[in-house]
């Protein structure tokens, strides 16, 4: 119940996060377990957010198991299918608990279920695959020593590329790639070997659907966003390579010239997409500017806390998606009742106006950016 709950609100949340939501096929929702989806892990929880909700059956996801200790948070964790994995870097001194978390892992497959596990096994703001750690090859091992689990459990692999991990509105491309088969892995292979097999083959799997783009530096890195944000979605999914060649280019660019004439060719439309950009910014702007006034008092502080509490951290995106799925319906609630005791429209009328007055407010902000974009 909570689950459902939870996605809900979650869903409704992230309209206020993505700008545009690319979800390239639809294999991740008709997935249906018993099935395992490998993906990267760009932006900590928020990753598990966005594919929870982009499925259809429920999920279970790995979490790093020192995020249980909060008593709260632990709570919402468990009755959200999460799922702790124990690490050398946080809690050395329980590594032993995997081996309970591994036969869980089975148990859930074994009940046809989905379970999300980041193939990286950590989080880093940035565009490049890292290296597959061990851990789903040694869930995946395990749960095809079951025979009812060898012929039917499938791996998904998931590529997951965001324009940016700062600001709301921001675009999001998951693209869900060629599903592995295990159980049709040489079973003769020693467990070490079947191990390197299984993570080559994901590797191979995963790197296709994740755009590259390894340069620190800061004017790259903002050419780099600028085109993802400007991506749509059947260029995207028909032409995957394209961003990769794209993020090549600009890894070895040194000039900002040269980053200008890149960016050029996927942000600067024609006139006639530029003039229909603004119209679409000037028909949004009113209601925006009425966005920021009604919900201003609660999104400002809310966004504020959340990233004074996570600066110098990776968490930025997933505490304030939380914190918004959580508080924002209650602030709806309360605000309608004092505009309506205050005279202004019918409580149930501002029900819908405060967040369709903040998604034009949000939808506002990323056109202005789109257009400052077509005109570099």
């Amino acid at each position: 119940m909570l689950y459902s709950l939870i996605k809900i609100l979650a869903r409704f949340s992230l309209l206020f996060f993505f700008r545009r939501k690319i979800v390239c096929g639809r294999s991740l929702q008709q997935l249906k377990g018993p099935a395992i989806i490998a993906a990267n892990h760009p932006d900590s929880l928020m990753d598990a957010v966005v594919i929870g909700c982009t499925c259809t059956q429920q999920v279970h996801f790995t979490i790093r198991s020192d995020m249980f200790n909060n008593k709260l948070f632990g709570f919402l964790l468990n009755r959200l299918n999460g799922i702790p994995v124990y690490r050398s870097s946080e809690e050395k001194e329980k590594l032993r608990e995997n081996f309970r978390t591994i036969e869980l892992c089975k148990k859930i497959l074994q009940n046809n279920g989905i379970i999300i596990i980041f193939a990286e096994g950590q989080t880093l703001h940035d565009w490049n695959l890292k290296p597959i750690k061990s851990g789903v090859s040694k869930i995946v091992h395990h749960a095809i020593s079951d025979a009812s689990l060898k012929n039917r459990l499938v791996v998904l692999p998931v590529g997951l590329t965001y324009s940016n991990y700062e600001h709301p509105g921001k675009t999001i491309i998951i693209q869900p790639g060629e599903s592995i088969y295990p159980g049709a892995i040489n079973a003769q292979l020693s467990d070490g070997i079947w191990k390197q097999t299984f993570n080559s083959m994901l590797f191979q799997k995963l790197e296709p659907l994740i755009p590259c783009m390894r340069s620190q530096k800061r004017e790259n890195i903002h050419a780099w966003q600028t085109v993802i944000h400007s991506f749509n979605q059947p260029y995207t999914c028909n032409n995957l390579y394209a961003l990769h060649k794209i993020g090549n280019l600009m890894e070895d660019s040194g000039s900002a010239a040269n980053l200008l004439s890149i960016t050029r060719q996927y942000s600067v439309k024609s006139r006639k997409d530029f003039y229909k950009t603004l119209i679409y910014f000037l028909l949004l702007v009113i209601p925006g500017l009425a966005g920021i006034l009604l919900n201003g008092l609660y999104y400002f502080p809310i966004s504020r806390w959340a990233f004074y509490k996570t600066k110098n951290t990776i968490f930025y995106d997933a505490l304030l998606c939380g914190l918004i799925t959580v508080t924002y319906p209650l602030y709806i609630l309360l605000a309608a009742a004092l505009l309506h005791t205050a005279g202004y429209l019918h409580f149930l009328l501002w029900i819908p106006v405060l967040p369709f007055s903040g998604w034009c407010a949000m939808f506002a902000y990323t056109l202005l950016r789109e257009m400052k974009n077509q005109q570099l």
